[in-house]
């Protein structure tokens, strides 16, 4: 099969969970397919990135930036109002992306275009060809929730512009496409509610068991870890409101405490928090596998978000115990109190860690138990199978309407 693959980012080095999800699910479409893959430049280590993907076989072509993201500009917000799109969406409107894919829709034949998020899926309204659209997050929902967590006025404004934004826009756009890949069960009934009738499956998120493993000799005494890309906001505000709210009250009883915040781009005010006895923002490291390692406990106080978490598939591939939120867990096939411990009120999350930290052979069980779920349910190889399968369908026609040639004058 000839197939496209858009994408807004490289995904290597895979250094947030979109990233990651990227890149497993290129590295297996790679084996059985012909790729091309198309994304715009946002980091310095971009050309490098396209040049792994190269080595696997994948026809990868960048499109060369100046910024690291796309900034907001005058031009982003005229665009998403006179093109009723939402800002984030509005900002992947780049001229120079868009010339590139009607290049290579001119000079190639593709039977099939996979579009990584709506960042991408904007340019489905210049081509009929046939498409599969990949959602990581029901973004509305995000902001929904944004605008739930927040007392500034300012705020819960423009959160509920963008939630609207995004709301409209998936509802006038999804169904473009032959299908919707969303990343949990919990995403489809969302975008089913916002457009009853989509055509829709399910694409979750996966781990490399053969990566992730468990190491349980190097494995410290009273030390927690969360880990994210912390300029992503949900991250930020899992990490502070865990600081806050939940780690105090920890420290009373295990005063030797020792709390790791692993993940790029934390904010001047997150860094602030590392002043605190026992608390370690890190920054950006090479490889988050040796903290894992090394943790006693995995948290995940997550009250923002969509998808499903990376973070707690590879803390279970490395059995370890993990103490998440309803929010952090939304999506995953886990059992409460078997694979994975759920607690959503500051003090009973605090207990649940104590109980973990307290008692060695409850944190085994319940991190062999997540090993086991994840090598059954959440392994790349399996997922990698089911996405081929869902694009064959849509090239047989079994998916939604029959497509045509795409055709340049669009």
């Amino acid at each position: 099969m000839r197939l496209l693959f858009l994408s807004s980012t490289v995904p290597v080095p895979a250094t947030d969970g979109g990233r990651l999800r990227v890149l497993n699910l290129l590295k297996q479409v790679a084996q059985r397919n012909r790729v091309s893959f198309l994304a715009l430049e946002t980091q310095p280590t971009d050309k490098e990135g396209i040049e792994y993907l190269r080595s696997l076989g994948i026809k990868a072509h960048l499109v060369p930036h100046t910024s690291r993201l796309p900034s907001i500009t005058l031009r982003t917000v005229s665009q998403s109002v006179l093109k009723r799109k939402p800002l984030t969406v509005a900002r992947y409107d780049v001229p120079a992306f868009r010339r590139t894919f009607h290049s290579l829709l001119d000079t190639g034949s593709y039977d099939l275009i996979h579009y990584e998020m709506f960042h991408t899926g904007q340019y489905c309204l210049e081509t009929n060809a046939r498409s599969l659209l990949s959602l990581q997050n029901v973004d509305s929902h995000i902001w929904r929730r944004l605008r739930e967590q927040t007392s500034n006025a300012l705020r819960r404004c423009f959160f509920r512009t963008q939630e609207r934004a995004f709301r409209r826009y998936e509802r006038t756009m999804s169904n473009r496409f032959d299908l919707v890949a969303c990343a949990s069960e919990v995403d489809r009934d969302l975008m089913n509610e916002i457009c009853p009738g989509l055509n829709s499956d399910v694409i979750p998120n996966g781990v490399d068991t053969t990566l992730y493993q468990p190491d349980h000799e190097v494995e410290e005494e009273a030390t927690l870890i969360y880990t994210g890309s912390m300029d992503w906001f949900p991250n930020e505000d899992a990490a502070i409101y865990f600081l806050d709210e939940i780690l105090p009250t920890i420290q009373k009883k295990c005063p030797n405490l020792k709390f790791y915040v692993v993940g790029q781009f934390p904010s001047e005010r997150l860094k602030r928090y590392g002043n605190r006895p026992g608390v370690i923002i890190t920054g950006r490291v090479d490889d988050v596998k040796p903290y894992i390692a090394r943790a006693t406990g995995y948290v995940v106080p997550l009250r923002i978000g969509g998808g499903t978490r990376l973070k707690i598939l590879e803390a279970l591939a490395m059995g370890k115990a993990v103490v998440s939120t309803s929010v952090g867990s939304e999506g995953l096939n886990l059992r409460a109190g078997d694979e994975i411990t759920i607690a959503d009120e500051p003090a009973k999350f605090a207990d649940a860690v104590l109980q973990l930290m307290e008692n060695g052979s409850m944190r085994r069980e319940l991190g062999d138990n997540g090993r086991r779920r994840v090598e059954t349910e959440y392994e790349w190889r399996r997922i990698g199978e089911k996405l081929q399968g869902l694009y064959e369908a849509v090239v047989a026609g079994d998916s939604g309407t029959t497509g045509t040639k795409y055709n340049p004058s669009s």
